[in-house]
């Protein structure tokens, strides 16, 4: 064995071991849930502050629905109508009827979704934060990994992110977080953009009938679902053959255990 090789060997015996898929995959779930949490909380208060001009849909939702009848609009009756609520701890940040026709005969008003206000009143359509959900995910990971290593889902599971190039330093230089975060979420980027963009599309449109999207659209809105999907399984794939993930490689750190001081 060279001295290149011996010194490389000693570098590695020095770390601590990898995280394996399983702390890394239950740290990413805390991480989540504490995101989501503190997300639904800010639009729930946004909900009801602006008479339900803002509103969220996120991945892990409580959605409820329940039959309704619409009152003081005949041209409203032949629907069938429900109204939907999304929630946590009975905390509602969207609430919308939907109305379908059991009888038409044109696809464009076969389907009716309007939002509704706090009181339950209709009202034009709200800004769904939504797509904000991955945004502020990465930006508490950034935060987090830049000042100490340890966001909470890792700091409970006892791992840490190390730079590669110092193992002695506590968290990330910003660039190296920064990176991390973007090759982290860059499939999940297309959906992201989409979101935003149909969002606001929609904000303050008048109630009707429920938006027609062309092939094209419909097709470019799979494709990056199944970007989105895709991305995060290939990350785990890389883990568990215990290889470094791209976003590892790519900023140039790494994900160790915290082993017990001596």
């Amino acid at each position: 064995m060279t001295d290149y090789d011996e010194a490389r060997l000693a570098d590695a015996m020095a770390w601590p071991r990898p995280s394996g898929i399983w702390r890394r995959l239950f740290a990413s779930l805390i991480d989540y849930l504490i995101v989501l949490i503190a997300l639904y909380s800010l639009i729930a208060i946004l909900f009801l502050t602006t008479d339900g001009g803002v509103k969220g849909s996120f991945w892990l939702t409580w959605r409820t629905c329940q039959a309704a009848t619409v009152h003081g609009d005949a041209s409203l009756a032949p629907y069938n109508w429900q109204v939907c609520r999304t929630s946590v701890f009975d905390l509602a940040v969207a609430e919308w009827a939907v109305g379908t026709s059991p009888s038409s005969q044109s696809a464009e008003t076969a389907s009716i979704s309007i939002d509704l206000d706090p009181r339950g009143n209709f009202r034009p359509a709200a800004l769904n934060l939504g797509f904000l959900e991955l945004v502020v995910l990465a930006s508490y990971l950034l935060v987090m990994e830049w000042t100490s290593g340890q966001p909470i889902g890792k700091r409970v599971m006892a791992i840490a992110v190390h730079d590669q190039d110092d193992k002695e330093r506590v968290g990330l230089p910003v660039r190296k977080a920064f990176r991390r975060q973007v090759m982290k979420f860059l499939g999940a980027l297309p959906m992201t953009l989409s979101g935003g963009w149909y969002a606001f599309q929609a904000w303050g449109s008048a109630p009707g009938a429920t938006q027609d999207f062309s092939k094209l659209e419909i097709a470019g809105a799979y494709a990056a679902l199944f970007l989105t999907l895709v991305w995060p399984i290939w990350i785990a794939i890389s883990i568990v053959l215990g290889n470094e993930p791209i976003h590892d490689r790519f900023a140039g750190t790494t994900v160790r255990v915290e082993e017990p001081q001596t």
